[in-house]
């Protein structure tokens, strides 16, 4: 039975079973050669196996080769990334897709920019108190949403890797985070 208890572990962690929700639309942020280098690649390794997992999965893999921040767009350097820099414009409305792979860990999120310099948030886009809310949709308004680029932008986000929209999701029952990035400049 432990034999069998252990394959059936093994094989749910193989299958990204275990994972819960990530931006699916616009395409976020992915991984790639610098998050290795800075992240480590036990770090990298446990984020590459479920790109829907909590942050703290990977955090029990952090060794002395960690030395990146895994909180700030899940350790997804904007170096490997250049090639998927939106342009925008003040106004410009954005569709955005969550996957919520599994959503029973209720918590609270949003849509945030983020000054990838500072790690700070700079404008929140939209937020949910209660996140999944289960009494959404169809269609639903927390996995399936639109936001603006606010005019404030101009200046602090005027070039690719100065800023990204990062949807956040914490999960208070099971203190798990999820995020994803998107990077963009305003023209």
């Amino acid at each position: 039975m432990k034999y069998i208890l252990t394959n059936l572990v093994s094989l749910a962690a193989l299958s990204g079973v275990q994972g819960h929700a990530v931006m699916q639309s616009p395409v976020p942020r992915g991984t790639g050669p610098k998050q290795e280098e800075l992240c480590g690649k036990l770090v990298t390794a446990v984020l590459e196996r479920d790109l829907a997992g909590p942050i703290e999965n990977a955090m029990n893999a952090v060794d002395s080769s960690y030395k990146c921040n895994a909180y700030l767009c899940r350790g997804y350097q904007y170096e490997d990334n250049v090639d998927n820099v939106h342009a925008v414009k003040a106004g410009d409305v954005l569709t955005f897709h969550i996957d919520l792979v599994a959503g029973h860990h209720p918590g609270y999120a949003n849509v945030s920019v983020v000054d990838l310099a500072s790690n700070t948030v700079i404008g929140e886009l939209v937020s949910w108190d209660n996140w999944p809310d289960s009494t959404s949709g169809p269609p639903r308004n927390d996995t399936d949403f639109k936001v603006t680029i606010p005019n404030t932008l101009s200046t602090a986000c005027d070039e690719g890797g100065k800023c990204a929209i990062q949807w956040y999701w914490w999960s208070i029952s099971n203190s798990q985070t999820y995020e994803s990035c998107l990077d963009f400049y305003v023209e």
